[in-house]
């Protein structure tokens, strides 16, 4: 029993829901007990970030299946795809969309933009966001996403090739 619980801790499922779940908790640390709204950018990660979990609890049941691994390490690079783009914004390194500088095209009437303010996000992509030992949240998650990204293809990579021998 213990070899095979060692044999799931090591496994890309079980690293990716860890990675996962915990950037979820500190994402919902910044938001409902510091106070910091996200952007869209930031809810894209979410969403990214709760398909890994449920890919990661089907690797659970589904141990030997060589694509999911493959697809979380998919949707780890999409995340930090995500990150980079949010971090070339926050840095001004190209503008956003109208969507993430909460600028709407058509603006209509006063009645329905005043309708329409509760669905904006209070942040927008551009804002810089707070800073934690001189780097900014978005600087962290961006780190954290590249970071998970390699450590689970090398982990891929690696438990493949043991594999193979």
């Amino acid at each position: 029993m213990i070899n095979k619980l060692k044999f799931s801790l090591s496994k890309p499922p079980f690293i990716s829901f860890i990675i996962a779940i915990f950037a979820l908790l500190f994402a919902f640390y910044l938001q409902y007990i510091l106070g910091h709204e996200p952007c869209k950018l930031c809810m894209y990660q979410r969403y990214v970030y709760i398909l890994v979990i449920l890919l990661s609890l089907l690797g659970f049941f589904l141990h030997k299946s060589k694509p999911i691994p493959i697809l979380l390490i998919i949707l780890f690079i999409i995340i930090t795809s995500i990150g980079f783009w949010h971090l070339g914004i926050e840095q001004q390194w190209w503008a956003a969309s109208l969507e993430c500088s909460g600028i709407t095209e058509n603006i209509g009437s006063l009645k329905e933009e005043l309708k329409n303010i509760n669905n904006r996000p209070v942040a927008t992509c551009d804002q810089v966001s707070p800073k934690f030992l001189n780097i900014t949240l978005v600087q962290w998650s961006f780190i954290y996403a590249l970071v998970s990204s390699i450590f689970l293809t090398i982990l891929n990579i690696k438990l493949n090739i043991k594999k193979d021998i």
